[in-house]
């Protein structure tokens, strides 16, 4: 008989990732989504059930546990208290005797200026703290956060709200997806262990070069001041960059790119409608990372769970072209 197991945040870029792949390997998945569309795409994925509710909610997260024998939990970043849903997803999973919780947590949790992650680090001290078995993965920052500017890398550049001078680690979100799914189908020798979950450290200005590599034309990197994600106007002197860079590179032939990519990028992930709470600490990160950017974690666990090299950050550029009917060069 199989098994059924819960992934919440199944409609996020890594919760996705863990409820397709155990679908694919034959898990029998009940994703835990936010609204109908993305509901669609989990049973389009493959889930065998669909639970739509508010993760904010530990009434709806609990509501999901019955009937489950495993459980990947991961919130999206703009949930910023999580210790009252962690606390109750693991009453539930003692009191219907689930085997294991997956916890997709944060690389160096421990950072005090970082709001966000030291939540993430009290979720972790309950989990290790309870009699439920656990695993917690600790990802570095996913290369796919710089997709949220793709129209403006068509057109030559590549901004975002940080020096593009910091140092980051980084990793690709579908190889934490394949490690999320493995785990929770088969968590044998993985309770109580906490990975790091890293592939290689860049600057924005190394990324970029690698874009111009892939897509055959110059890619600038430019800095978004922080404190644009709550102010937009603050971002205007950027604006004017990233059209002359824009310009320098691609001439007029990006100039549909670069309107899209405008009028988009002072809204990415929807952050405008994010709780003031959830903008002050994405603007404390992003404010961190400004100065003193996100160094990987432990770079040798990922291809050891993986069994194979993590992947490269000019292999996902190449990956994530290609994907967008983009030139690869």
């Amino acid at each position: 008989m199989v098994e059924m197991i819960l992934v919440t945040g199944a409609g996020g870029g890594v919760g996705r990732g863990v409820a397709r792949r155990l679908a694919e390997g034959g898990e029998k998945v009940r994703a835990f989504v936010k609204n109908e569309e993305q509901a669609r795409v989990a049973r389009a994925d493959g889930a065998a059930e669909v639970v739509i509710g508010d993760i904010r909610s530990t009434d709806d997260v609990v509501g999901a546990v019955p009937g489950v024998a495993r459980v990947f939990h991961v919130c999206p970043t703009a949930v910023v208290r999580e210790v009252a849903i962690a606390e109750g997803l693991i009453a539930a999973a003692r009191a219907n005797d689930v085997e294991h919780i997956v916890f997709n947590s944060v690389i160096h949790p421990e950072i005090k200026e970082l709001p966000h992650h030291q939540e993430k680090l009290r979720v972790e001290a309950l989990l290790h703290a309870s009699d439920v078995p656990a695993t917690v993965l600790r990802p570095s920052h996913f290369m796919q956060n710089y997709l949220d500017f793709w129209d403006l890398m068509l057109a030559g550049t590549l901004p975002y709200p940080s020096s593009p001078n910091s140092v980051m680690g980084v990793v690709d979100a579908e190889d934490i997806g394949e490690v999320g799914a493995m785990i929770t189908a088969s968590p044998h020798g993985h309770a109580g262990k906490t990975y790091d979950l890293s592939t290689q450290e860049l600057t924005r200005h190394e990324m970029a070069a690698i874009w111009s590599g892939v897509l055959g034309h110059s890619v600038s990197a430019v800095r978004l001041p922080p404190t644009a994600v709550k102010s937009p106007l603050q971002g205007v002197g950027a604006a004017a960059t990233i059209v002359a860079k824009s310009l320098a590179s691609t001439k007029t032939h990006a100039l549909g790119s670069i309107v899209r990519g405008l009028a988009g990028s002072s809204n990415t992930r929807g952050v405008r409608n994010w709780p003031e709470e959830s903008k002050d600490c994405y603007v404390a990160m992003m404010s961190y990372y400004d100065t003193v950017g996100l160094p990987a974690g432990n770079m040798t666990v990922l291809p050891e769970l993986l069994g194979r090299p993590a992947t490269s950050y000019r292999e996902f550029a190449a990956r994530e072209a290609a994907r967008r009917g983009a030139t690869v060069g």
